[in-house]
């Protein structure tokens, strides 16, 4: 394995071998459509080695705290409502009637709406005329609250004169004029972000408008920059550069804009922001995900293998919009394997934006509420998992979602068409991508890896290197467990903590080797889920190592760090069988 990257901002198309040549056969080919041919080529000797370092050359992950990895919900249509805040306000009311586990709240455009046309750094206060009191409603709920923001000022906003006055936005350089294009049902130009005092203006409009406002984080949307004129250019910080050469480079400093901003107004919590665009390096500012997808299984089968390639492509932080965002309105039945599908996913989040004004939530089915809330309490339960595999994402540069591949190379079966993904090197998912399906076919991998795998709600062990056929009910995801595995979640099932629950359990899965002693290792990482530093008060990392032959189970714990823990005991767990 290998890996090769163009470091290059300029549009790209890639060949990947499928076509013939009468002379060559078949070929792979890469045109880079301007700009000098700067490319790293990446040793292995496998895919783990080679991604790990491309992802130390790009600059690595950033750690998001730990709210943001429980549910979220957002949805166009409750912000575009004209009575947009009894809405939402009756979206919350479900979740404090039910005690629902919500972590956080996405405001959608429409809170800075005027009809069809967004006004960034405003409010709407026909739609919400006390956005204040609501957002106290939601900091009281204990969810947190992230506002949609886009780079694109219309010619009307109250700003625009005055930026344009300035030298401000990207420009035509035949004209030397803002480079207008529709937006929103409306004409507007791009804040250029290698200008400072673009720059400045939005850092000062997000803290003013955003963040002192009482929202949490911000939402950097629609930023691919659709300038199409062909004699636009960026300021280059005083060295021009076309736009065609520049767009990603906008969405990049855009995201880092609004992470830095963030930082500065609170220095004392872990920096979360989202994306939905941008070149190698957000990462180290955002989260992103998989853009505005359409309801269908189709679409949720393949949104999983862009996970995948986004994974193996350095995005670790990654997700969906649940339930599809354009299209039809999900069925019950679609909507609660979407949500299985990704519940062990980093972003787990509804979006949505139906055209009769159905919204993506638990409530939207009744029959599908049940299911939906036990996915996430299987999420709750492996959180304290999940959270340290973004601690390995962020300092060993390891993926959180990975084809099976990833870890049995060796296995020539991983390298077939499959639905099936690790998160981690321990949890194989198999989610449901077939209407009415009740059974699942997969395989399982084999390989030093691991010996085998049990079923993570039987405990039924199976041995790697076969395909099996499992029951599949709708109320429950498909998972195993890496027989050999230390899995480290909470001692509960309760979602009432949401991402804080304090109990831990670990739970060991023999190998069954019984002429042998079998060795095992794992790490848990615990921090209050906001500090910014790794310091040795301000965190612990428990390694863990086992021991275990057809009679006995040794467990040696260590302790690095020295934080409080918000517990004394962790209960060692063994399958029923044992």
């Amino acid at each position: 394995t290998y890996g090769v990257y163009y470091d290059t901002l300029a549009e790209c198309t890639f060949d990947f071998g499928q076509e013939f040549d009468n002379y060559h056969d078949f070929y792979r080919a890469t045109e880079i459509a301007d700009g000098d041919l700067d490319y790293y080529v990446i040793a292995g000797p496998d895919v783990r080695a080679a991604l790990a370092r491309y992802m130390q050359l790009i600059g690595g992950t950033a750690m998001p705290p730990r709210w943001s990895l429980g549910y979220a919900n957002t949805a166009m249509a409750l912000a575009d409502f004209p009575d947009a805040q009894q809405k939402i306000r009756e979206f919350l009311a479900l979740a404090e009637r039910d005690k629902f586990p919500l972590s956080s709240f996405h405001f959608g455009s429409g809170y800075t709406s005027r009809g069809k046309q967004r006004y960034v750094f405003t409010w709407n206060t026909d739609k919400f005329p006390d956005a204040r009191g609501l957002l106290n409603a939601f900091k009281a709920a204990d969810v947190r609250t992230m506002a949609n923001l886009k780079p694109c000022l219309l010619n009307d906003h109250p700003a625009y004169a005055g930026i344009e006055a300035s030298g401000g936005f990207v420009r035509d350089s035949a004209t030397g004029k803002p480079c207008l294009d529709q937006f929103w049902d409306g004409w507007g130009a791009h804040l250029d972000f290698t200008r400072a005092a673009d720059r400045r203006w939005w850092q000062d409009g997000f803290k003013k408008q955003v963040l002192d406002f009482g929202i949490d984080t911000g939402w950097n949307d629609n930023n691919e920059y659709e300038i199409w004129s062909e004699t636009g250019q960026s300021d280059g910080h005083g060295t021009p550069i076309p736009i065609h050469r520049s767009r990603a480079l906008q969405a990049l400093l855009m995201t880092q804009a609004t992470s830095e901003a963030q930082a500065q107004a609170r220095p004392d919590e872990r920096v979360y922001t989202v994306t939905r665009a941008g070149p190698p390096g957000i990462q180290r500012y955002a989260q992103t995900w998989s853009g505005d997808n359409t309801t269908s299984w189709h679409t949720m089968r393949w949104n999983q293998r862009m996970a995948l390639t986004m994974s193996l492509s350095g995005m670790f932080n990654i997700g969906h919009d649940i339930g599809g965002f354009a299209g039809p309105v999900p069925s019950p039945e679609m909507l609660i394997r979407w949500t299985q599908a990704c519940c062990l996913v980093p972003r787990m989040i509804m979006n949505s934006w139906k055209a009769d004004g159905s919204v993506n939530t638990p409530w939207l089915h009744a029959e599908a509420t049940a299911p939906i809330r036990a996915a996430i309490g299987l999420r709750l339960h492996l959180m304290p998992y999940l959270y340290t595999l973004m601690w390995q994402a962020s300092t060993k540069h390891m993926p959180v979602l990975r084809p099976t591949f990833f870890h049995f190379g060796d296995d020539a079966n991983c390298w077939n068409d499959n639905d099936e993904m690790m998160v981690g090197g321990d949890l194989l998912v198999a989610p449901v991508f077939e209407h009415g399906a009740r059974k699942r076919t997969l395989y399982l991998p084999r390989g030093a890896h691991a010996e085998g795998w049990y079923n993570f709600w039987s405990g039924e062990y199976f041995a790697g290197g076969q395909t099996i056929t499992v029951d599949a009910p709708l109320d429950r995801l498909p998972l195993f467990v890496r027989a050999g595995a230390l899995l480290p979640t909470t001692d509960t099932w309760g979602d009432a903590a949401k991402t804080e629950e304090s109990s831990r359990a670990l739970r060991y899965y023999p190998a069954p080797s019984p002429d042998r002693a079998v060795e095992t290792h794992a790490n848990l990482f615990e921090d209050n889920g906001l500090q910014t530093t790794n310091a040795v008060d301000q965190c612990v990392v428990h390694h863990f190592h086992a021991t275990s032959t057809r009679d006995k189970l040794s467990v040696d714990a260590t302790q690095q760090g020295t934080w409080t823990l918000p517990y004394e005991n962790i209960r060692v767990v063994l399958p029923e069988s044992e």
